[in-house]
């Protein structure tokens, strides 16, 4: 009919809660002062104990007043165009001055110096925090500076003054190990004091370690102040020792400066056999695996320190090429390299390495390593196998010559290791395999040092035919 009688109910009233808006709610139903309502709860919760659990349960049973025309029921008012109005502009009202009384109190002087000053201690506390974390991390580097060093001075001091060693060859078969004076005794030159590359190295390495304990201390301890006295001391001997080093340096090189190498021809007895073996003089290494040693040994150019003792350096491995002969004849050749200041200091050196070479029959038996003496220090010392196959002669390679075998061409482009455990025939165009097969062929025992005789193949039935 379009007339808006005046009707009454109860909602829960959110603009004048203190909790859900019950006790307004009721209040405005029936129209009193909602405290008197409020303190009843109270006294119940604390007094009764039940307080609290009706008025959960009328807040989930009673609604809230969301719309304007719920306001106005809740209140007994009528539900008109007016009224409306006037709730809207209430609440328009009361929402303008909430903001402005924000306002203000966000504007005030004693606002934004809380805020500041809320604001310098927040930042202070976060800087105090990385400080301290970085001071402690500085302490641990300290620690650990302090650590290090003192390990390292103590490493330092324990090799030279003969207590600790160089590891040169180290292996569950053989220990090769140099303190600084055996070192020295190999290679600096006569005439030049094994001492003087002691105080070298303890000037070079012993004063940045003693600088890297003295800054740990410092940072340790909080020394903010460096010594200028110990840092242009510790300049000094650092410089001296470098210079000392340097010398020493010029004096080896000098040692180096030139090269030589001597030829020495071993006379072949010419094997009326079909075949000729190779092998290697058997070793200690040799029953190990060999890849293992190669990759732990310290090479000092292309040889490896095998063994010492008072007279001779023993060096490992010789290198082995194989190419045609000129004649008919099986020919080998031991090329001796050495360095020295002079030419004639070089080939005296070369000429004193001694190789040995042993041939029984039709089997040649070769050293794994050269010997050095002590005397003629370390320099470079090398020694290369040239061995002269005639064409349409056989020879076999055993498995231990792969540590000797160099680079070695041949037919089937077959790498060094592949060329062990066969049998090969010297051609016109260079060596061939006979039993190759695809380089598929099992690896033979080592402790067979050559295969048994195989029958003769289509190619050896036809140089034997030419032959006779």
């Amino acid at each position: 009919s379009g007339e808006n009688k005046r009707r009454k109910r109860v909602f829960r009233d959110q603009d004048d809660k203190v909790i859900g808006g019950v006790c307004s709610g009721i209040a405005s139903y029936f129209d009193f002062d909602p405290i008197w309502l409020r303190a009843a709860f109270a006294i119940s919760f604390f007094v009764f104990g039940s307080g609290l659990i009706l008025y959960i349960i009328l807040c989930i049973i009673i609604p809230k007043a969301k719309t304007t025309a719920e306001k106005l029921e809740m209140r007994g008012e009528k539900i008109d165009v007016n009224n409306i109005g006037k709730v809207v502009n209430e609440e328009f009202e009361e929402f303008k001055k909430r903001m402005k009384d924000f306002g203000d109190e966000v504007g005030s002087k004693e606002n934004k110096d809380r805020i500041k000053t809320s604001t310098q201690k927040a930042l202070e506390f976060i800087t105090d925090v990385f400080h301290n974390i970085f001071k402690i991390f500085g302490k641990i580097i300290a620690v650990f500076f302090v650590f290090v060093g003192i390990a390292l001075m103590v490493g330092l001091l324990a090799t030279i003054f003969g207590k600790g060693t160089i590891s040169v060859f180290n292996s569950p078969v053989n220990n090769i190990h140099f303190s600084i004076y055996e070192f020295g005794a190999a290679v600096l030159p006569d005439g030049l004091p094994i001492p003087l590359i002691v105080i070298g190295l303890i000037m070079l390495i012993g004063v940045p370690v003693l600088s890297l304990i003295y800054t740990g201390i410092r940072h340790l301890f909080g020394i903010k102040q460096r010594s200028k006295i110990v840092k242009y001391t510790a300049n000094t001997l650092w410089l001296c020792g470098v210079g000392i080093l340097i010398y020493v340096g010029i004096q080896i090189a000098g040692d180096f400066s030139e090269e030589s190498s001597s030829k020495q021809t071993i006379e072949l007895v010419q094997p009326n056999s079909q075949v000729v073996y190779l092998n290697l003089k058997p070793s200690q290494e040799d029953d190990q695996d060999i890849r293992f040693y190669h990759h732990r040994r310290i090479n000092f150019g292309n040889w490896t320190m095998i063994s010492k003792d008072e007279n001779n350096f023993k060096l490992g491995y010789p290198r082995m090429n194989i190419v045609p002969s000129e004649n008919e004849n099986f020919q080998l050749s031991i090329f001796k390299s050495a360095n020295g200041y002079d030419k004639i200091d070089a080939a005296h050196r070369a000429k004193n390495i001694e190789y040995t070479v042993v041939q029984t029959d039709s089997t040649i038996t070769f050293d794994s390593y050269f010997n050095v003496k002590t005397i003629d220090k370390l320099r470079a010392q090398e020694v290369s196998i040239l061995l002269k196959v005639p064409v349409n002669k056989v020879i076999y390679l055993s498995k231990r010559m792969e540590n000797i075998l160099f680079d070695i061409d041949n037919l089937n482009d077959a790498v060094d290791n592949d060329m062990v455990s066969r049998r090969w025939i010297m051609t016109n165009q260079g060596l061939a395999c006979i039993d190759c097969e695809g380089l598929e062929k099992t690896e033979k025992n080592n402790d067979m040092p050559f295969e048994a005789p195989k029958p003769p193949s289509p190619m050896e039935e036809h140089i034997t035919k030419s032959n006779k």
